[in-house]
């Protein structure tokens, strides 16, 4: 295809760009930098990551971000780079989307209320007060339960268990014998949320645990009762969010473990493996165990 095809693409998805180059020259699917293949577009991420041994006038195009240049023949400057160049990939070589349809083996109760264009995989178990949006895909072997809201386009990977009461929410008397606490809660989840493999997400005792929009959870992952993820959150492999936690927007967490009640503030951050047992401010990064301020090295 030619490049004016992809820019033409770009357009249409409001991506903001600028092209240096020939608009007619071709090129054929992708590849990465590290392995790049001759006729093909690819992205540079900052200039240091360009290979020394790669003739760049041998590159057919490359998607960057605006402080990146070099001598490649055509080249998309973008604040987005990555995610032009990942769409650009998608649309282009993605192949058909699932249809929708429900797999085998999969009970569905009848109280489930189920929108357009879902898709369900194989061995799942959909009990209870249920409403699934349009579009959302549900992967093989997950497992939804008592009252749960899922969002338009949003996408629940293989072996996720969504909507059980929280194990360790309990009572005990004098002599510490424990009596499990009824939830009466459900789970919210937003549109546009990915959920990964084998993560679990507790219903609320009261009020719901809230997913919000655009929300991204990674495989391996808890999120306990009551927890609140204000839009657009991560939580990469194997984060554990204790009960009531609440992230506000935009918050960065690296497999970190949160203690019950704590807030991680807007855009706060938090490294490989921090154990944050107090509040994050809004714009911090945070590593370590206990979790505390990173303190970059002057000089």
């Amino acid at each position: 295809m030619k490049i004016s095809e992809i820019l033409e693409y770009l357009r249409s998805e409001n991506i903001p760009f600028s092209f240096c180059g020939n608009e007619s020259n071709e090129v054929e699917r992708f590849s990465s930098l590290s392995h790049y293949k001759k006729g093909t577009f690819t992205w540079v991420k900052k200039r240091e990551n360009i290979p020394s041994e790669l003739e760049q006038t041998s590159v057919s195009l490359v998607f960057c971000p605006e402080n990146v240049c070099g001598g490649f023949p055509n080249i998309i400057r973008t604040p987005e780079s990555k995610r032009a160049f990942f769409a650009c990939m998608e649309h282009f070589y993605g192949g058909e989307k699932k249809s929708a349809g429900i797999g085998q083996f999969t009970y569905i109760s009848p109280s489930v209320k189920m929108g357009r264009d879902v898709h369900i995989g194989h061995g799942c178990t959909l009990d209870g007060d249920i409403s699934i949006a349009d579009g959302v895909v549900i992967g093989h072997h997950v497992t939804i339960v008592n009252r749960v809201s899922i969002g338009p386009g949003t996408e629940i990977r293989s072996g996720a268990v969504i909507g059980h009461d929280d194990s360790i929410s309990y009572t005990e008397d004098e002599q510490h014998n424990k009596l499990n606490v009824k939830h009466f809660g459900g789970v919210h989840i937003g549109r546009d949320v990915l959920i990964g493999e084998n993560s679990v997400i507790c219903r609320g005792t009261i009020d719901d645990t809230i997913i919000g929009d655009g929300v991204r959870i990674d495989a391996l992952t808890q999120v306990s009762h009551n927890c609140v993820l204000e839009k657009n959150t991560v939580l990469v492999a194997g984060c554990r969010l204790c009960g009531s936690v609440h992230l506000k927007e935009n918050a960065y967490l690296a497999g970190a473990i949160v203690r019950n009640q704590c807030v991680v503030e807007e855009d706060a951050l938090a490294g490989l493996g921090a154990v944050i047992v107090k509040n994050v401010p809004a714009g911090e990064t945070v590593v370590g165990n206990p979790a505390r301020p990173l303190k970059k090295k002057e000089g």
